[in-house]
């Protein structure tokens, strides 16, 4: 009998040690939980050219502040830039148009009317070749609700003319100020380098029958001048973009690489958020969120830029001197956004005329 109640005794007591194990485990682990929720933490991302996103561990709401913080010195650095820049008084060049006169179409070239009006939602957004300026024209045409059919929505060339047709669009400076203030103002920007290499790869590397009119307009002739004895089959380089670009009037450009302050007009228009384009997929849904519009990736998964490293090797194949001349043509957008032409110079030093 003895023998069986020592037996029962030491059950008793492994049972007991086994459930003082579960609730010790029990207990870590609901500690840890709380622990894990107070101290969550979210890398930041790596904003381009922009020293205050260092990478390091940030809680989530730092990271928003941060974020914000962002956001507003993106659009107090254009204010700073254009208070003191007299070139963009000097080369002022007034446009008052639209693609919508007494409710009726009327022909207007995105170039003069690049911004996007949406009175509804009170969305005012110029928008940019080569700076996401597709997934930006789909978008609205949603928010819209204007319906695409699947050959438009499958090419990019039907589908740019069909958003310029059925999105109203106007010149930047088409509203008077009182107008314009009621607007959430927008415009995205992205390295100006880059999208210079951006532009050449789609408009000058195919063929010439995918991009018939650039050929005709711009590449043949400049082939002409540049190789007299070459052949009608070549294809023009980008070195000789670059200086077709710095023996050019700006007025001349092509609006797939017209510079940005020419185009939306940024020290005149008052713009409430600037998005770049490195940083998109925080960037368009912060800001349409800002009036109530859901954007969420789906929207914005198919925007890919140039990496930076590509228009890197590109720029490796101008002399330096012409780069620093392209940069005087650029001057301004490097300013008003905050980019940097550093790492496109051999010698690394960005010292620079600006005249």
């Amino acid at each position: 009998m003895d023998v069986v109640c020592r037996k029962c005794s030491r059950h008793r007591t492994l049972i007991v040690t086994s459930l003082a194990g579960v609730f010790l485990c029990l207990t870590l682990i609901h500690s840890f939980d709380r622990w894990a929720a107070q101290n969550t933490t979210v890398k930041l991302p790596k904003q381009v050219n922009d020293p205050s996103f260092d990478g390091k561990i940030q809680a989530p709401e730092d990271m928003e502040r941060r974020w914000e913080a962002e956001y507003e010195s993106r659009v107090q650095r254009v204010r700073d830039v254009c208070d003191k820049d007299e070139i963009v008084a000097m080369r002022r060049i007034w446009r008052v148009a639209t693609n919508r006169r007494f409710g009726k179409e009327n022909y207007c070239k995105t170039k003069l009317c690049p911004v996007i009006v949406d009175e509804q939602k009170v969305l005012f957004f110029c928008f940019i070749p080569k700076v996401a300026s597709t997934s930006i024209k789909k978008f609205f045409l949603n928010i819209s609700d204007i319906p695409l059919n699947d050959t438009t929505n499958n090419n990019i060339t039907a589908l740019h003319l069909a958003a310029n047709d059925a999105l109203r669009r106007i010149s930047p400076m088409y509203f008077p100020t009182t107008t314009v203030n009621r607007f959430f103002k927008i415009m995205f920007v992205r390295h100006p380098f880059d999208r210079l290499v951006s532009a050449f790869r789609s408009k000058a590397e195919p063929p010439r029958k995918e991009v018939p009119y650039f050929y005709d307009r711009y590449w043949i002739p400049i082939m002409k001048k540049l190789r007299p004895e070459g052949s009608p089959l070549d294809r023009i380089s980008f070195a000789e973009f670059v200086w077709y670009l710095t023996h050019t009037t700006e007025r001349d450009y092509d609006e797939h690489w017209a510079p940005y302050w020419s185009r939306c007009d940024p020290c005149l228009v008052d713009y409430n958020f600037i998005g770049k384009l490195e940083t998109a997929q925080h960037d368009f849904p912060y800001a349409f969120g800002k009036v109530d519009i859901k954007s969420g990736p789906e929207w914005w998964s198919d925007v890919h830029p140039t990496q930076h490293s590509v228009a890197l090797k590109y720029f490796s194949t101008v002399p330096e001197e012409e780069i620093r001349r392209l940069y005087a043509i650029y001057r301004l957008d490097f300013e008003l956004f905050g980019y940097s032409i550093r790492e496109f110079l051999p010698s690394g030093n960005i010292t620079t005329n600006k005249n």
